[in-house]
């Protein structure tokens, strides 16, 4: 699997803009599944999962991983063809062509994402909370900031990024298991006074 794809045709970029088929590439991105596990897991009838997985597999974002015979029937095991899809390379004129879809499968996506990340809090060792020095960093912040600041943190953004994804390829069984989150987007107001949680 490679570690990004690069979204370039409007057809992907159309197909990849539904809520329901981001759900679907969250829940194939760790682990192969088939439709019927999708559709329990997703709690979706099992012919819609299958009209997804059929369009996802269309426009080549995913791929059938493998295939298992049970009971005379056999069932084909989903997984992307990345770790990560980049919308980065698409013309201005195609993403206006799809704006609202895009902003939905967008706003989707990070709402998946942190629903995995509740979940992953939710079942924390009480041990992480215990020591001063713990590994747990957690915080956020609302901040002014010019065109050139923002840049400059997207970039460093992207450098850690480059860093996670360099230790990923060379992990072994011998570290510890660390969840990483990242989110930025701008904001018309400030919603609630400034708290910071460090």
């Amino acid at each position: 699997m490679q570690e990004v794809y690069f979204i370039r045709e409007v057809e992907q970029l159309k197909v990849i803009s539904d809520p329901l088929r981001i759900k679907i590439l969250w829940e194939i991105m760790d682990e192969a599944k088939t439709g019927k596990i999708l559709a329990d897991i997703l709690e979706a009838p099992a012919p819609k999962i299958h009209y997804h997985l059929k369009e996802l597999e269309r426009v080549g974002l995913i791929h059938v991983e493998r295939t298992e015979e049970k009971n005379g029937i056999v069932q084909k095991f989903y997984r992307p063809i990345a770790q990560s899809f980049s919308i980065e390379e698409i013309l201005p004129d195609q993403r206006t062509a799809v704006k609202d879809e895009l902003s939905d499968a967008l706003k989707e996506n990070i709402l998946v994402s942190l629903d995995k990340t509740k979940s992953m809090i939710r079942k924390l060792d009480p041990d992480v909370f215990m020591y001063s020095n713990s590994p747990l960093k957690f915080g956020y912040r609302h901040v002014k900031l010019f065109p050139d600041q923002v840049k400059l943190l997207q970039e460093k953004t992207k450098e850690i990024s480059e860093l996670i994804s360099e230790f990923k390829k060379s992990e072994n069984e011998e570290g510890d298991m660390y969840h990483y989150f990242m989110l930025s987007f701008p904001l018309k107001d400030t919603p609630y006074p400034e708290e910071e949680l460090d």
